[in-house]
């Protein structure tokens, strides 16, 4: 191993959807029932299910107001990382992050006569306060396994028309949405926000490479800026956090500083150590850097990609996108797959593109801008949920 891989972890968030390396605490219950609630147009209540592995994860169901029929579902499916069933984290000094304002689109879908399920992440307390030993079992499979259990309870559900379900996933959960959809006959819609097109191998490879090297290089590359970096950069750099391991070895003409070309082989070289180390990893092994089980990362690889499952899939799907999405980005994500449809014919498919907004719809200020995401989904959900 040239460099260690564990200074990535210390300079790049990665992740499909929220960053939460978060450390593992004792075993304890995972929140309780939800109380019901509503306002205008909706109620709310618990919905909480037991998956086949015997965990309780915290749900919620919000439903129309005065409805007299069984309602079409809309399922929400979030991304990576440790989120309640409103897609919240905990921040540390208190404050509840919430990753997209899903309470809000769940007001919004029931408003207009959809019913809409979310639901608390295996493994979690809280809103990412803290993480139970049942994280280590948070394993691609049993993720997926949690939406079929899910998609059961809703079929059994005298209020809801287990026959007319649409899945929204952010992130991960177009991926999660995806695979469960594809042999499931009541899917009749998806919507995809921060789609993943391409392997989680594929994503993180751009994430921890190609991206790092654009934003890191030109950081570290100060005095001179002459595109190069050099001894005394590199230990300014490292004051700052960031880790070179043995650098020299990738100074591949000798001439004691690393050019562009060469700080992108250190990354690589970092990036297939990484690799390396989870392929060789037990499956409850949480990994360095992002905090998820290595068995998560293990399954991902061996998965079919969510545009090849795609290739016969003709289900209507709705993507939207943030243009300045530097996780999965427009160019590499959303464009090709929607090109990739229209080859195939696909019978309805849209594609959303929205300047200025990265992978969480937020400005450049930081400023959650998600209503601009929001606003094309429900009616386009409510379209193409109605009865045959």
């Amino acid at each position: 191993m040239k460099c260690g891989f564990l200074w990535l972890c210390l300079t790049s968030c990665f992740s499909l959807s929220a960053c939460s390396p978060l450390p593992v605490q004792p075993a304890g219950p995972v929140e309780g029932g939800v109380a019901i609630s509503g306002g205008p147009g909706f109620t709310e209540s618990d919905f909480s299910f037991t998956t086949h592995d015997g965990l309780t994860l915290a749900g919620k169901l919000t439903l129309p107001a005065d409805t007299t029929q069984r309602a079409p579902v809309v399922v929400f499916l979030g991304g990576s990382g440790a989120w309640d069933a409103d897609y919240a984290q905990r921040l540390q000094e208190g404050q509840i992050n919430y990753v997209l304002p899903v309470p809000r689109l769940a007001r919004d879908a029931a408003t207009a006569g959809l019913a809409f399920v979310r639901y608390q992440k295996r493994g979690v307390v809280n809103p990412g306060a803290g993480l139970t030993e049942q994280w280590k079992t948070m394993h691609l499979e049993n993720l997926l396994m949690d939406v079929r259990t899910l998609l059961d309870k809703i079929k059994a559900d005298p209020r809801l028309d287990g026959r007319r379900v649409a899945f929204v996933g952010h992130s991960e959960g177009t991926m999660l949405a995806t695979w469960v959809g594809d042999s499931e006959p009541s899917v009749k819609a998806f919507v995809f926000l921060g789609l993943v097109r391409r392997n989680l191998k594929d994503v993180f490879r751009f994430q921890l490479v190609d991206r790092n090297a654009g934003v890191l290089f030109p950081f570290t590359d100060t005095k001179p800026r002459d595109g190069y970096l050099d001894p005394a950069e590199i230990a300014a750099a490292t004051k700052k956090g960031l880790r070179f391991g043995k650098w020299r070895s990738f100074d591949e003409n000798r001439d004691g500083r690393l050019s562009k070309g060469e700080y992108v082989r250190l990354l690589d070289e970092a990036y297939r150590s990484w690799v390396q180390l989870i392929e060789a990893s037990q499956p409850t092994t949480l990994v360095p850097g992002n905090g998820s089980p290595a068995a998560w990362f293990q399954q991902h690889f061996r998965r079919k990609t969510v545009e090849e499952t795609w290739r016969h899939l003709r289900t209507p799907v709705l993507v939207v996108q943030g243009k300045a999405d530097r996780n999965t980005p427009f160019a590499t994500e959303a464009e090709p797959f929607l090109a990739m449809l229209k080859a195939q014919h696909h019978p309805d498919h849209q594609l959303i593109g929205l300047d200025g907004l990265d992978h969480w719809f937020k400005d450049r200020a930081g400023r959650s801008q998600a209503e601009q995401a929001f606003v094309a989904i429900v009616p386009w959900l409510k379209k193409r949920l109605q009865p045959e």
